[in-house]
């Protein structure tokens, strides 16, 4: 690990409650290298700090508000580059809030690294924790590709901050022809562009990030949420595109997606792995092929209750889509065909859950048959349209050169009438049911997004950045931020109607913020785990164990559903076969038990359900313990 500043979050818990304490440790820093900035720190801008600041050392925001050029780090009026210093691959320079949302950067003040002539790019530098409003944080270097150019910042880090777009075209979060870039638990919402993107970069990792698609202002221009543009060598992992319910708000343009990669300028490869889309007006992607291939791959994501346009999926390249949960995706005008392989580009669509599609028809060119091809230099086969389970459908299922094998029509919709069906919740397929051994290798169909891909703080191909981390990925990390920020928005201005590209203004009209996952006593996992209105389970159970006992513990359920749970059921779960035995049923009013009468030294999974009446939710996450000896 490298010299680096981290915010820390600490949880202490007895059967009484539970309380939360957030520190910053410094790790291999000393405290001449650490400078304060605002209301009682060491300097009262942030211009002022970056001078002092030395590299591999930290400047930390005080909360407060940052207004104006004295603020702002990037390129100023003078021409002057108001940048930190960089630091090295052993002890990265960090600038971060003291507490994360609690430094507010507006007005003019923003992060957006330039490159210019004569100075050194900007590298090994992480942004923590900062808000910025009407701005950016962003790093834009200079060259399409690192062997053309030496000013291409890299090796920079952008972790747990958060962006309200504007009506400029500003990206809340941008890497543009720069390398090396880190976005981790990032929020983004309101106006830009793009929410995240990348442009003419190489090796970029989006991680655990949470954007809602409020408004798209720039006119004429392609818009999405987290867009791979001309981009070789992206993960993204563990995003949320969340309550994108606003097309009125779109201006003209091609609309390219909530996972988008475009190639106007260049090739993109790219993988997205357990992403989630959920209420959009959004098509799902649009992977591009106009100046280049999109060599792209997305598994084990999530698409719910969409309503695109046209088309829901366009891969006018070689994308593949494997363990993919969609349901409930009406497009607003006729799809001729919800999933577009124009020019038999497609590789295909494999081991995936397709739910009540509406107002449309399904495939068009997913061919098989020219089998294997290269594509930028790497060798991929094709698949076309092959292992499904397509339920609620009633368009046509082939509308040109698709190849179509093994599709099944089993109700995936859990249900007291569908007792075998697979999905309580849209972020994983239960076990034992239906759909649980139908996938080509005898898994589960649809997806599975339930822990995070990627050790935290990893760039693009260093140890552990793309590894199974077996942490769960619920409750989501810094929803009670996210949900602060976003609800706090609003914004009136025109509304636009008719077809993309040909958009015409038919008015005003205000977005509410406090809508979706951010209304009172809602959380953004509870949320998502709710959304097809079957109980949410307990989350955070955790258990201490004594000789003979184990002492569990677990959180309360936001506001609007707390009130409901009459009672939990406490069960000793196999994890061979998935079955159930229950140790005792407790009623509503604690949120502990202890487990007494178990032998020492013996390892135990524990797993906790919430029941409304006699309703019974599932688990959310076994717990294993270990009695002591």
């Amino acid at each position: 690990m490298p010299s680096e500043s981290f915010h820390i979050g600490l949880k202490a818990s007895t059967a009484a409650g539970t309380i939360s304490l957030n520190f910053i440790t410094h790790v291999g820093i000393t405290e001449d290298k650490i400078v304060t900035v605002g209301e009682g720190g060491d300097y009262s801008t942030i211009k002022d700090g970056l001078d002092a600041l030395l590299s591999g050392g930290t400047l930390i925001l005080l909360d407060g508000t940052y207004k104006g050029a004295s603020n702002y780090i990037g390129r100023v009026s003078s021409g002057r580059l108001q940048h930190p210093p960089s630091g090295t691959e052993n002890a990265f320079t960090t600038i971060m809030a003291k507490h994360p949302g609690k430094a507010i950067l507006t007005d003019g003040a923003y992060v957006r690294l330039q490159a210019l002539a004569g100075y050194e790019p900007v590298s090994y530098v992480a942004f923590k924790g900062l808000f910025v409003i009407g701005g950016q944080l962003s790093a834009v270097g200079y060259g399409a590709n690192r062997e053309e150019s030496s000013l291409r910042h890299h090796h920079i880090k952008f972790i747990r901050n958060g962006a309200q777009g504007s009506s400029a075209n500003l990206d809340p979060f941008s890497a543009f022809r720069v390398d090396d870039i880190l976005f981790e638990n990032n929020y983004a919402f309101g106006g830009g562009r793009y929410k995240f993107a990348s442009y003419q970069a190489e090796n970029i990792v989006w991680r655990r990030n949470v954007a809602r698609y409020d408004r798209g202002p720039v006119y004429d221009e392609p818009k999405g949420t987290y867009s791979v543009y001309s981009t070789m060598d992206a993960l993204l992992s563990n995003n949320i595109a969340v309550d994108g319910d606003n097309p009125n708000f779109v201006d003209q343009g091609e609309i390219a997606g909530e996972f988008a990669t475009p190639t106007t300028a260049g090739p993109t490869r790219a993988r997205f792995q357990r992403n989630i889309q959920l209420n959009s007006a959004f098509m799902f992607t649009n992977l591009s092929n106009v100046n280049g291939d999109s060599d792209v791959e997305l598994s084990h994501m999530v698409s719910w209750d969409v309503r695109p346009d046209k088309s829901y999926v366009k891969s006018f390249a070689s994308g593949w889509l494997d363990h993919i949960t969609m349901g409930d995706i009406n497009s607003r005008n006729f799809a001729d065909q919800f999933f577009n392989g124009w020019s038999n580009n497609f590789r295909g669509i494999t081991n995936s859950i397709m739910h009540n599609f509406e107002n449309g028809n399904m495939f068009y060119g997913l061919n098989k048959e020219v089998g294997h091809e290269t594509v930028e230099g790497r060798i991929v086969e094709r698949y076309g349209a092959e292992t499904l389970n397509i339920t609620n459908f009633d368009g046509a299922l082939e509308v040109y050169n698709s190849d179509i094998e093994n599709i099944t029509n089993i109700n995936p919709i859990q249900s007291e009438s569908n007792p075998t069906g697979s999905l309580l919740y849209i972020t994983r397929v239960e076990r034992n049911t239906s759909l649980s051994t139908q996938d080509q290798d005898g898994n589960s169909l649809g997806a599975t997004v339930m822990t995070f891909v990627g050790k935290s703080g990893t760039l693009f191909g260093e140890q552990g950045y793309d590894e199974e981390t077996y942490i769960p990925m619920w409750p989501f990390p810094m929803e009670d931020v996210i949900k602060e920020k976003m609800a706090a928005y609003s914004y009136t201005g025109n509304t636009y109607a008719g077809s993309e590209q040909n958009r015409v203004v038919s008015g005003t009209g205000t977005i509410n913020g406090t809508r979706g996952f951010t209304v009172e006593g809602q959380t953004l996992t509870n949320y998502i785990w709710g959304y097809l209105g079957n109980i949410v389970p307990p989350m955070n159970v955790s258990a201490v164990a004594t000789i003979d006992s184990i002492q569990l513990q677990w959180n309360a359920s936001p506001g609007i559903g707390q009130n409901e749970i009459t009672g939990y059921k406490i069960y000793d779960y196999n994890v061979g076969n998935g079955s159930k035995t229950l140790i005792a049923e407790i009623s509503s009013d604690t949120l502990s038990y202890k487990v007494d009468g178990l032998l020492a030294s013996t390892n135990y999974n524990i797993v906790v359900t919430a029941l409304i009446d006699n309703n019974e939710s599932g688990y959310a996450y076994a717990v294993a313990i270990t009695t002591s000896n």
